[in-house]
């Protein structure tokens, strides 16, 4: 059976043909040990259908949010590492999430957004959601310091959302704010960043427990993958300088954000 590879984080219809060939050489890797791997573009908009396929065995290689890693996929997947993103990762793989707002909007720091309308693209994402949350408990504990906050399905329509002027801030991923500015640029004009969340790995890439490879040699093939001179043009569209090795474990202190982020911007109610 061909199962699902897929890197479904920034998969932004500009960048199809670089992510396809980067997809295309880690199922080439794949297949060198035994295993069997086609390209794959879900859905990144509908969180139930990436669920769904994070824990299906349908998957075999994919990229997630290290919240949903922790609530729901600990006994479905492995972590083999993350990319190191362009201008934005440390060199251990870490990010911060950007806090948004129009520059029409009074707040220049985090502490001034009292009253402000958030926006926030599911609960279930470390940087949409339990990134602001951690922000904004950082300078306060009462929850109605800002109202209840709206939903949206993803970062795009967060933004969008911002420059209709329906939501005044919303913690958008990075890596994601950085690629827009490139390739969409209406959707961050007027826009600032105030701000940031907690020193988190960035999404992490996740492999199912139902396989033949190893860990080391998957990991290896990324690395190799990453390092392909014939993919440098890719890679830079995409805005990948390389990847590091880390396992679940270094993702096991967003349970403590979680419970940061829920104090001030409670999940449910």
């Amino acid at each position: 059976m061909s199962r699902s590879i897929s890197l479904p984080m920034y998969d932004f219809a500009e960048l199809q043909s670089s992510t396809t060939a980067v997809l295309d050489a880690i199922a080439a890797e794949v297949r060198q040990f035994g295993d069997d791997g086609q390209v794959d573009s879900p859905d990144s908009s509908n969180y139930s259908t990436l669920i769904s396929l994070w824990r299906g065995t349908e998957m075999y290689l994919s990229q997630t949010c290290g919240l949903p890693y922790i609530e729901e996929l600990q006994e479905f997947v492995d972590v083999l590492g993350t990319f190191l993103w362009d201008g934005i990762s440390d060199d251990l793989g870490r990010y911060r999430t950007d806090i948004v707002v129009r520059d029409d909007f009074a707040a220049t720091q985090v502490s001034e957004l009292g009253g402000a309308q958030p926006v926030v693209t599911n609960t279930q994402s470390l940087s949409g959601w339990c990134s602001l949350g951690c922000a904004l408990a950082e300078v306060t504990d009462d929850p109605k310091f800002v109202q209840p906050y709206l939903l949206s399905d993803r970062h795009v329509s967060s933004l969008q959302m911002l420059q209709d002027r329906v939501a005044d801030v919303a913690s958008i991923d990075p890596v994601t704010f950085k690629i827009l500015g490139r390739i969409r640029p209406a959707l961050v004009k007027n826009l600032r960043i105030i701000g940031s969340g907690p020193l988190v790995f960035a999404t992490p890439v996740i492999v199912s427990k139902v396989r033949i490879a190893q860990l080391g040699d998957l990991r290896a093939a990324l690395h190799r993958v990453v390092d392909n001179p014939t993919l440098t043009g890719e890679m830079a569209a995409i805005g990948i300088v390389g990847f590091v090795d880390h396992d679940g474990a270094n993702c096991a202190m967003i349970h403590d954000l979680v419970v940061r982020a829920e104090q001030v911007l409670p999940r449910h109610g």
